[in-house]
């Protein structure tokens, strides 16, 4: 057991039950690849999951300025991702920070600082983000991001008022921030929107939109890679080889600051060859692409076409997060490594590393896109 200062992060999913009870399994699915860009960007920036239960997620960051960077980056990828979703289904995740003394036993947080971040997720909008005062004051002047002070909130459990900020997703949610129960708030923007009310709301729409937005790449993104996507296509290939997929895939165009060398691996790339030939066929399904390289889809794969042994793998999917570096693109799944390539003849080639007791075993695979 050790104490230890850090910046704690809290998040959930509005609605989730809801959700659950609509689809379970596509917002099982969908938890899943939230997930994995959870632990691909706070390992990135330095952090640690500390726990996972339900759609409820902590973590803890030695810099409250990674852990709102973090935040950020998570916030934008599954904004992205929710584009190809009815607003009824789309999956928004709450997050809350704060810096506090806490209490480290066996890898497991506990103390005030948890119960104060999972107060402030509590008080973030549905895509947004809400600190205290002191990540604010750390954070602020090293993110570009728009903070706006919703004052002191009385929250649960906790003795002290909060001083809290949040980071809006959007402009209408900085409108639903302005109209949070808050008297000192509230009479400081009252008496602002009165004497400027168009500048205002000039000044909101700019700040959110400018949360979202990195710097613009060299090359714009070409805007048709959802369009040549043809669903039925992909799923009559993919049921001529026995290869499962997810009941629903959607491909989203890139954000104008996407590089087409990252939009160009969006798309569904299969085909009637095997690994190494011999053995499965496989489709890879990227969905979406953001301006960093993460990359959100689904890759499958069907039947042994040689099965050794008594119980095979069978055909069967998984969600995944990847990165698109100058390697290519890489993820894991299971006890393998996969990388795929967009080659000049505008083909995919992919490898897969992995092994067990009698050695290390490397797959290739070519892959055309289906359109």
């Amino acid at each position: 057991m050790k104490r230890k200062i850090a910046a704690i992060l809290a998040a959930d999913i509005v609605g989730y039950s809801k959700l659950v009870a609509e689809d379970e399994e596509e917002t099982i699915r969908r938890l899943a690849a939230c997930r994995g860009i959870f632990d691909e960007l706070t390992t990135h920036y330095g952090g640690r999951i500390v726990n996972t239960v339900g759609d409820s997620i902590l973590a803890d960051f030695p810099s409250s300025v990674d852990a709102v960077r973090c935040s950020i980056d998570i916030q934008e990828s599954i904004r992205a991702r929710n584009l190809a979703y009815p607003p009824s289904r789309q999956m928004r995740f709450r997050i809350g920070i704060t810096v506090g003394d806490v209490v480290d036993q066996d890898g497991q947080l506990f103390g005030d600082g948890v119960n104060i971040a999972a107060r402030l997720e509590g008080l973030a909008p549905g895509g947004g983000i809400c600190v205290s005062r002191v990540v604010h004051e750390q954070a602020a002047p090293n993110v570009s991001a728009r903070f706006e002070d919703i004052g002191e909130q009385q929250v649960k459990n906790i003795s002290n008022p909060v001083h809290a900020y949040v980071i809006p997703p959007y402009p209408e949610a900085a409108l639903e921030i302005a109209r949070k129960p808050n008297k000192e708030a509230a009479t400081r923007r009252t008496r602002v929107l009165a004497g400027a009310a168009a500048i205002a709301v000039a000044v909101a729409v700019a700040g959110a939109a400018a949360l979202w937005l990195h710097a613009a790449p060299d090359v714009p993104a070409p805007r048709n890679a959802a369009a040549r996507y043809d669903d039925a296509k992909v799923r009559a290939l993919a049921a001529s080889q026995g290869i499962p997929l997810p009941p629903v895939l959607r491909i989203l165009a890139p954000a104008p600051t996407v590089p087409s060398r990252l939009a160009d691996y969006l798309g569904a790339w299969g085909g009637e060859r095997r690994w190494n030939r011999g053995g499965r066929q496989a489709m890879l399904v990227v969905e979406s692409v953001d301006s960093a390289g993460t990359a959100l889809g689904v890759y499958a794969q069907g039947p042994a076409a040689n099965p050794l042994g008594v119980n095979p793998p069978p055909a069967r999917h998984a969600a995944f997060v990847g990165a698109i570096t100058d390697k290519g693109l890489t993820f894991t799944w299971g006890p393998a490594n996969y990388t795929f390539n967009v080659m000049p003849d505008g083909t995919m080639w992919g490898k897969r590393e992995a092994a067990n007791g009698q050695g290390r075993f490397d797959f290739t695979i070519t892959l055309e896109r289906i359109e």
